[in-house]
């Protein structure tokens, strides 16, 4: 685009958002930038008003049936029926904080146009139990420092080791920036999981950049239970066996050692918090060592689902069919 103000859009998909997703449209909507606020909402499905609230703010909304989401697919439609110059990608249960949250990501789209996309800072919300607080305030995203993700082009990033590349290549659709220009060349592909990294991979691969901007920040949680953890863990370990190649629990013995690290990492990080730490030793040891089992399992299980596939494809067809249901 030239001249004027740019065109940003705000794409967000929904089923069933729920009774906060007004609080969330009245945070897009107050976003303050030099930019004209374009709000597109693709809906699969939804009967508890979501689509009625989302035109009362002013979205325009696209409908299309449950069976016919894909992560990947229907972000690219949302994507597609919007006009903005740069496209944030925000799920329907994230909260921006403040009113700066979009324009903190365009800032960095318009300062450098080598910058494919810009991922956001993720909270615990304020009800969150304090495992979670504990377990999201470790992870990358919740990290206060700002990074850009540069390989320096296609044959460096291809030489770089597996552990590197992953990290060079992560983004965030929970809440993100991407400039249209890049899409049109790298859409998401169509997956029904990591869609984001897939992406990430491809453009800083192409020479793009990729910043984490924490300025940029969303309240996103989930309290979510063993199943859950397990598909989760087991669907993300195949993503990044396909991209990079890597595979730390590859055999019953190396699980072994996982849990046991994972639970003892995940103990003395519950420790350091101070409202973790206040429930007990025994308890706060009870609950690493559940995390630990049943994410390091979706890990083993992930690795080992290439070779199930070709000696029993019927049992990993149920297997892998229970595993990725729901994620």
């Amino acid at each position: 685009m030239s001249g004027g103000r740019p065109v940003v859009s705000v794409v967000i998909l929904t089923l069933n958002a729920g009774p906060g997703f007004e609080e969330l449209l009245r945070r897009v909507s107050g976003q303050r930038g030099d930019f004209e606020l374009e709000l597109v909402v693709v809906d699969s499905g939804s009967t508890d008003g979501t689509v009625e609230l989302a035109r009362r703010y002013g979205a325009a909304v696209h409908r299309i049936s449950k069976r016919d989401f894909n992560h990947g697919a229907t972000r690219n439609l949302g994507i597609s029926l919007s006009r903005g110059e740069y496209v944030a990608l925000l799920v329907q249960d994230a909260l921006p904080l403040g009113e700066g949250w979009l324009a903190a990501m365009v800032e960095n789209l318009e300062r450098d146009e080598r910058v494919a996309g810009v991922y956001g800072r993720q909270l615990p919300r304020p009800e969150a139990s304090a495992f979670t607080r504990a377990l999201l305030g470790s992870l990358a995203t919740a990290s206060p420092e700002r990074r850009e993700q540069f390989a320096g082009g296609p044959e460096r990033y291809r030489a770089l080791p597996p552990q590197r590349r992953r990290r060079l290549a992560a983004f965030d659709n929970v809440s993100s920036c991407i400039r249209r220009s890049v899409w049109e060349r790298f859409p998401f592909d169509r997956t029904d999981f990591g869609e984001d990294i897939r992406w990430g991979k491809r453009v800083v691969e192409a020479g793009y950049r990729l910043v984490y901007e924490p300025r940029s920040a969303v309240y996103h949680s989930h309290e979510r239970g063993a199943l859950y953890d397990l598909r989760r863990y087991y669907v993300n370990q195949r993503v990044l066996m396909e991209l990079f190649g890597i595979r730390p629990v590859s055999s019953l013995a190396r699980l072994l050692v996982a849990v046991a690290r994972s639970t003892l990492y995940l103990y003395r990080l519950l420790r350091s918090n101070e409202e973790a730490a206040a429930a007990g030793a025994l308890l706060l040891l009870a609950a690493a060592a559940r995390y630990a089992a049943t994410s390091q399992l979706g890990n083993y299980l992930g690795a080992k689902s290439v070779s199930l596939a070709r000696v029993s494809p019927r049992l990993y067809g149920r297997l892998h069919g229970f595993l990725s249901r729901g994620i």
